[in-house]
């Protein structure tokens, strides 16, 4: 007996219509237009989904696909329905389809990039993560576009994917094969037979449209139609594991029975309100009963009205038009408040037209800070992006931003002049948008001089310190991620003019002490988390959090000392960390998070919506609503003086004794452009050169005829060749394939430093699978290798790229010896894993526990790995002093 279908009617669902028909870079599709209208109708009739579960997307970028994405399976818990219209295109040997977005455009090179698009199997890792974590019952994906049928190639017969019992895909296509766009009065010629489906039902008695009979019914829709290619055109298919088939529509609804006109509804309502109002008024007097029956008609007629618009408003109102969607970068210090922000404006009414449509979406992401200033300053490389080099912008940040809010008004004047004199980007200033001042924050129970709070140099603060505390160390976050840490490392090194710079020991000194925590940082947040931890000690065993003095910004620190409420941002378990005190450096600038509109050079498409989104959005951070979210974050908000900071309101976490100085005196003191540049260049001199060796699990497994995740783009040897630009010409590394126990390793890419990776490309090109990976041992060697080769406190790291499926080899014992080694040496090991699912955090594989126990990271293909590793491995190399 046939299981019962999976009826998703009444549950939380979500469909996501993705439909781009405006392109820059080939040609408009505007049959898709009119897609989006017809199924959007559709889907609305088959009583699946209401109006507020249909998102209709136009995306021009790829992280306003990802964003709108992201935010349909946050909300969906029964039926997830995502379906796209657009172009596809092919890698060359056809087994990577990408969905590409407005700004598209090929990438020079011999294999195909498409920048602003997004590879299906990125899109698959998604779903089932999402799958997997049962977080959604059922998840349907519907793809009409050109070489459709290659998205079917990911789902391998007799492989136990994640998730396969609860995905299904309609494709419009077979592979390899182009299809006509249509005419562009009409849908496209698949849509219109899926929406005429939807609608119509399949003949069944009950009205039930299901996916099974779904399929198969578009495939007889064009049997007789032929592809752009002259072939057969069919219609392909690949349906959830389990055998129960998922209903996706109900013919005509099955709403209702038919009711009267409203007028007569109100004409009848209004009597039977006369008749109540005077049986009601009987006790009472002629005049009275009339008087009482007049009033209470004229309420019944007011409130009909009031009726008649809603019903207007609810159920005849036209379907909400694609909202613009925005891209804003931000500071990872200020990123979890920006980001709370972000999401507050969007569902306020600032954001929402008199219809409740939204205006615009806004995805936000937090790059490295100097990445950020560098992308400006290469703002042409931005729009046409080149085919290798140390740093891309759309490959290391991602798409064009339309708002940047770094951490200091010293970020934007370091990328305002060249990036405006380009031409490419134009940065417009319009005001901060909230306050931190740099704190040096100072352990309660350490004795400092009570002149130190305010109006004192950080190098004699930090002297000061060191003289009543022998032992105590100063750390910071990586200066490279975020702006407090680079205005601390000015202010560390007297780099701003103003005085004696640090001579080059006393620079040396301040970052063996920084090395302690390696790697460095990317964040405040990051560097508390780590000192609550417990992981670093210093030599003779003691925690490094009983001796060290952070610099931080004020609210960070204000969130440390308080972290429990409504508003807690910090991440991580807080409990073993002391209460700290502020003093305030008299050289280092404040945090002021400027708001700067950023336009682009022929970027006029929508021009009008996305500078009024903008300005929207900058007008609702500075008004009260707010100023609110940043106050409750412990920032300091705006005063009626412009440039000044207001002092912390009533219940900030600022407040209170020994917290915060409430009333800051302007220090009269800047940090310029230059100091920073400088400061940053010395930093990058005194960490000196990184050590990197790479594990490659070369077992048969990887290969290109098991799991397919040793060649091609994004995959294991190609991650690696990406990396390879975060080295300078002095930093050291080496490539291990691991296919066996005897050796466990063999080198593929010596040991060594090198100018040009060129060489070590081509020789992973080369690299082939065989045997069995024993990663475990390997590892040991590997720890053990850069152990001997430490010279000087150097950063080091190791990265495990592999499929997951040798790590079963890792014994217990194993797993305490590789957390041993590479504590004791400082060595974290990134874990890069190329299975679905395989740092989540049910995962039963040995990766995320290696990563989490020695402070690296765990990669899977749910995130950005070319990104994620290329950063991880530029925070040991020097490839970015550029």
């Amino acid at each position: 007996m046939p299981d019962p279908d999976y009826d998703p009617r009444g549950r939380a669902n979500q469909a996501l219509l993705v439909g781009v028909y405006r392109y820059d870079h080939a040609d408009d599709l505007p049959g898709v237009r009119r897609n989006i209208g017809e199924m959007f109708d559709a889907l609305l009739s088959g009583g699946l989904f209401g109006t507020g579960e249909i998102n209709t997307v136009s995306p021009g970028r790829s992280s306003e696909f990802l964003t709108s994405l992201d935010e349909a399976a946050e909300n969906a818990r029964g039926l997830l329905l995502l379906y796209f219209a657009g172009h596809g295109r092919l890698s060359h040997d056809g087994s990577e389809l990408f969905l590409t977005f407005g700004t598209s455009r090929r990438l020079p090179g011999d294999e195909p990039h498409y920048s602003e698009s997004v590879s299906w199997n990125q899109v698959l890792r998604k779903l089932r993560d999402l799958a997997h974590g049962r977080t959604v019952d059922r998840i349907v994906v519907v793809l009409d576009c050109c070489f459709a049928g290659n998205a079917l190639q990911s789902f391998k017969p007799g492989a136990l994917e994640p998730g396969r019992e609860r995905i299904s895909v309609l494709t419009a296509v077979q592979v390899n094969r182009r299809i006509p766009a249509g005419r562009g009065q009409t849908p496209t010629p698949y849509t219109s037979h899926l929406v005429r489906l939807l609608r119509t039902g399949l003949g069944d008695e009950d009205g039930l449209v299901r996916l099974t009979p779904l399929a198969a019914a578009l495939q007889e829709a064009l049997r007789d139609s032929r592809t752009d290619d002259g072939d057969p055109w069919e219609p392909r298919h690949y349906l959830a594991e389990g055998g129960q088939d998922v209903i996706v529509g109900v013919a005509g609804g099955h709403r209702e029975p038919p009711r009267p006109p409203l007028a007569a509804r109100v004409a009848a309502t209004l009597s039977a309100a006369r008749r109540r109002l005077r049986a009601a008024a009987a006790p009472f007097d002629r005049p009275s009963r009339r008087a009482l029956v007049a009033i209470g008609t004229a309420c019944a007629v007011v409130l009909a009205a009031g009726a008649y618009g809603v019903y207007r408003w609810v159920g005849e109102r036209p379907a909400c038009a694609p909202p613009v969607q925005l891209r804003l970068l931000t500071d990872p210090d200020a990123q979890p408040t920006v980001s709370r922000a972000v999401d507050a404006f969007l569902a306020s009414g600032a954001n929402h037209d008199g219809h409740g449509c939204r205006r615009a979406g806004i995805s936000l992401d937090a790059p490295k800070s100097d990445d950020a200033v560098t992308g400006f300053l290469h703002a042409a490389q931005w729009q046409s992006p080149h085919a290798t080099g140390s740093f891309q912008p759309q490959r290391d940040i991602g798409a064009q931003p339309d708002v940047w809010i770094p951490g200091s008004s010293v970020s934007y004047r370091r990328a305002q002049s060249e990036a405006s004199g380009s031409g490419a980007a134009t940065l417009e200033l319009r005001g901060s948008v909230a306050y931190s001042p740099l704190v040096l924050a100072v352990l309660r129970t350490v004795a400092v001089p009570a002149a130190d709070v305010t109006g004192v140099p950080l190098t004699d603060l930090v002297g000061h310190l060191e003289t009543t505390n022998k032992r105590a160390v100063v750390l910071r976050a990586d200066p490279e991620y975020t702006d407090s840490a680079q205005l601390a490392t000015v202010g560390l090194y007297a780099a701003n003019g103003g005085g004696t710079p640090a001579e080059a020991g006393r620079v040396d000194t301040l970052e063996q002490q920084a090395a302690l925590l390696s790697p460095a940082p990317r964040s405040s947040y990051e560097l508390m988390c780590s000192l609550a931890s417990g992981r670093a000690g210093l030599a003779d065993g003691t925690s490094l959090e009983d001796q060290a003095a952070v610099l931080v910004p004020e609210q960070v620190m204000a969130q440390f000392n308080a972290p429990s409420g409504a508003h807690d941002e910090t991440g991580c378990d807080t409990g073993t960390l002391g209460q700290r005190t502020p003093e305030y450096p008299a050289d280092v600038g404040m945090l002021d998070l400027p708001f700067v509109h950023v336009t682009w050079r022929d970027g006029d498409r929508d021009a009008g919506p996305r500078n009024a989104a903008v300005e929207a959005l900058y007008q609702w951070l500075v008004e009260k609503d707010g100023q609110r979210v940043f106050t409750d974050a412990g920032y300091r908000g705006l005063s009626a003086h412009e440039g000044d900071a207001s002092p912390p309101p009533a219940g900030s976490w600022l407040t209170g004794p020994g917290r915060a100085i409430g009333q800051l005196q302007p220090f009269g003191y800047d940090v310029s452009a230059g100091a920073v540049d400088k400061a940053l260049a010395e930093f990058r001199t005194a960490r000196g050169y990184g050590q990197v060796v790479y594990l490659l699990d070369s077992s048969t497994s990887m290969g290109d005829v098991g799991n397919k995740v040793w060649s091609g783009p994004g995959r294991a040897k190609d991650l690696i060749a990406q990396s390879l630009d975060a080295f300078g010409a002095q930093d050291q590394y080496g490539v291990w394939a691991v296919p066996g126990t005897r050796p466990p390793y063999s080198e593929l890419v010596p040991f060594g430093s090198r100018a040009d990776p060129g060489g070590p490309r081509k020789l992973l090109a080369a690299a082939k699978t065989a045997g069995e990976a024993h990663p475990g041992t390997a590892l040991l060697a590997a720890l053990a290798d850069l152990k001997s080769r430490q010279v000087g406190g150097h950063p080091q790291l190791v990265v495990v790229l592999t499929d997951d499926e040798d790590d079963s080899w890792i014994t217990d014992r194993q797993l305490a010896d590789i957390t041993r080694a590479a504590t004791g040496q400082h060595v974290p090991v990134d874990w890069v894993s190329l299975t679905s699912g395989g740092c989540s955090s049910g995962s039963d594989h040995r990766g995320p526990q290696i990563a989490r126990a020695t402070g690296g990271r765990c990669l899977d293909p749910a995130g950005n790995q070319a990104a994620g590793l290329r950063d991880e491995v530029a925070r040991v190399g020097t490839g970015d002093a550029r």
